[in-house]
């Protein structure tokens, strides 16, 4: 794996010492999918993160069926469903949780907090006002939780096992994704909004209960002796990612290509109309970005070996965005229906960069990092979401704003891929501990 050089900084904030990793992950040289289960903690990590997930699906169309039929508001229950990324933006704060406290006690508390907030929800009678407000504050402890498990999943895999591990976890939550949007409204309305709820909350107390079995207790990772300041820390955090140019060029490329060239989802219903279609045809545009980008993970972390992998990335980068460029001349359903499945395997390229991203940063800065990064994702699919609306607006068809969409985003890919490989040594093997 290509190496990572820090800037000419000798600050002892941008360079904190790492500990050695853990040796005692017994498949950290095999990469298979399979052989990822030999390691105790990982099974037991996986299988809460993919029952919750699965709840997660069901409950993003139920809180839209609830609130739409309690209000019949659309902008109500478009603040509802942005819930589910909004509170991300606040990741650089809330993140500093897990550079503070055990991962494996804050994942089981943010875990529990969400199953009680959730099954509030299915409380009948309970106003809309202080529903959403609960769903903001459920989503509220993602956040801390999936900087929690970043950090530490190094910990539990190690080598290629960690990248082959990122990857199953992306491949799993894309095909939840599909499946979310092919099947969730069918079963949300045979089990009522409530009872989606109730399913959702229940899978975030049985990945409490997984968790609480299957993890080793660890110790909170160093903090140095510090009284804990979220706002000091948080700005650490965001200076230790940004004085460094391979992480920032790796969250730019991260943040700004898939931001556009999945921008499409935000007028997928009129998308579908244009194509003379319905909610049935957007649900199946929809799909397609998700099918493919599973389909480009699989690849990545399972089939294609680290150099050729690391030589794919940009020009899969690239690839999201070109691929859209044919829709530009307002094709038929076929061509559009290809285009945006390329366009996911294309976007797929953040797969490995993510866990490379995570890998190369020290332990004690992991979380804030992380937090910076999902920050960063949800900044850009709300500015890549308003942009494609914006452009619809203006009266162009939904086909050309998607072409434009994707034009924005080869750019990206070029302008932050060349930077990207530019800020990347020649020397294999390193990371930030290296160097520190």
């Amino acid at each position: 794996m290509r190496g990572l050089s820090w800037p000419g900084r000798s600050a002892q904030m941008c360079r904190p010492p790492r500990p050695p990793e853990d040796e005692s992950s017994e498949i950290s040289r095999m990469v298979t999918y399979t052989s990822l289960f030999a390691a105790r903690e990982f099974r037991y990590l996986y299988a809460g993160y993919a029952l919750s997930y699965a709840g997660d699906q069901l409950a993003a169309v139920a809180v839209a069926v609830l609130v739409f039929e309690r209000t019949g508001s659309s902008m109500l229950t478009a603040i509802a469903f942005a819930s589910a990324f909004l509170p991300s933006a606040l990741s650089p704060w809330l993140a500093t949780f897990a550079d503070r406290l055990p991962w494996r006690r804050l994942l089981i508390v943010c875990d529990l907090a969400r199953a009680a907030l959730v099954a509030a929800l299915a409380i009948p009678g309970v106003p809309i006002g202080a529903a959403i407000a609960v769903l903001y504050l459920a989503h509220a402890f993602t956040p801390p939780f999936k900087a929690a498990r970043a950090a530490l999943m190094p910990q539990v895999l190690s080598g290629e096992a960690y990248i082959a591990g990122n990857g199953l976890t992306n491949l799993t939550y894309q095909i939840s994704q599909v499946a979310g949007f092919a099947i969730g409204g069918a079963v949300v309305a045979a089990i009522t909004p409530a009872g989606a709820l109730l399913v959702n909350a229940a899978t975030f107390a049985l990945s409490a209960l997984l968790i609480h079995r299957g993890v080793t207790p660890r110790p909170a990772p160093s903090n140095g002796g510090t009284a804990w300041a979220p706002f000091r820390e948080a700005r650490d955090g965001l200076r230790y990612v940004f004085a460094d140019p391979w992480l920032r060029s790796c969250l730019l490329l991260v943040w700004t290509v898939p931001a556009f060239a999945l921008a499409f989802e935000a007028i997928a219903y009129p998308f579908a109309r244009e194509l003379g279609g319905g909610p049935p045809l957007a649900g199946v545009l929809l799909a397609m970005g998700a099918l493919g980008f599973a389909a480009g993970a699989l690849l990545l972390t399972r089939w294609v070996r680290p150099p050729r992998r690391d030589r794919l990335l940009v020009p899969l980068a690239m690839l999201a965005g070109a691929a859209l460029l044919p829709l530009l001349a307002d094709p038929p359903a076929p061509v559009v229906l290809a285009a945006l499945f390329a366009s996911g395997l294309g976007c797929s390229f953040s797969t490995p960069l993510n866990a490379e991203f995570i890998r190369r940063v020290a332990a004690g800065f992991r979380g804030r990092a992380m937090g910076v990064a999902i920050a960063g994702i949800a900044v850009g699919n709300g500015a890549g979401f308003l942009t494609a609306g914006w452009i619809l607006e203006l009266g162009l068809s939904a086909s050309v704003t998607a072409g434009l969409c994707g034009l924005a985003a080869l750019v990206a890919a070029v302008v932050f891929g060349r930077t990207w490989q530019r800020d990347a040594p020649d020397q294999p093997g390193k990371s930030t501990a290296d160097e520190a």
